[in-house]
């Protein structure tokens, strides 16, 4: 009987070395590797369906902001209104724009700079943007530069804008 034994224990031993038994160190290992190019293998599937995503995201922005440029490149006032434009009141037509758009508490701050004014208004929303942009051109008084910030509000954004108005020149 010790010898049945023996002879089973060495072919038990024989096949696990060959990785055939179950619970095996070798079938252990080939099934932790597996295991791990599968994640390696989702991981990086995961990241190209990120990039991608991504990468679309990225695209419809640029196609926006150009459909943007463009239109606001067809707003551009004309360049021979340039001696109406020089003697423009920029203090006055902005406050009396802002009355007229009702704008009150939501300016911030109205401080000369040189012939501009540098103005900083809160909580606009994009149609009373636009239309500010639109009364000042038709007065004369142009955004020379502007830094927007956007803010959610439910479905649509709320805008805070600090820009520098003056005339065209």
């Amino acid at each position: 009987m010790a010898a049945l034994n023996f002879d089973t224990a060495m072919n038990n031993a024989r096949s696990i070395i060959r990785g055939e038994a179950v619970g095996s160190p070798r079938l252990l290992v080939i099934t932790i590797l597996a295991l791990c190019c599968w994640v390696g293998v989702s991981f990086l599937n995961s990241q190209a369906n990120s990039a991608s995503m991504t990468l679309g995201t990225q695209e419809n922005r640029y196609r926006t902001l150009l459909g943007l440029a463009a239109e606001y490149s067809e707003l551009a006032p004309l360049k021979n209104n340039n001696n109406r434009n020089n003697n423009v009141d920029v203090p006055a037509v902005f406050a009396h724009v802002s009355e007229e758009l009702q704008l009150g508490t939501r300016v911030n701050r109205i401080a000369p700079d040189g012939r501009n004014q540098s103005v900083e208004i809160n909580r606009l929303y994009a149609d009373e943007l636009a239309e500010l942009e639109r009364r000042l051109a038709a007065e004369g008084v142009y955004f020379k530069s502007a830094e927007l910030r956007a803010l959610p509000a439910g479905y649509e954004r709320l805008f805070t804008i600090s820009a520098i108005i003056g005339p065209l020149n």
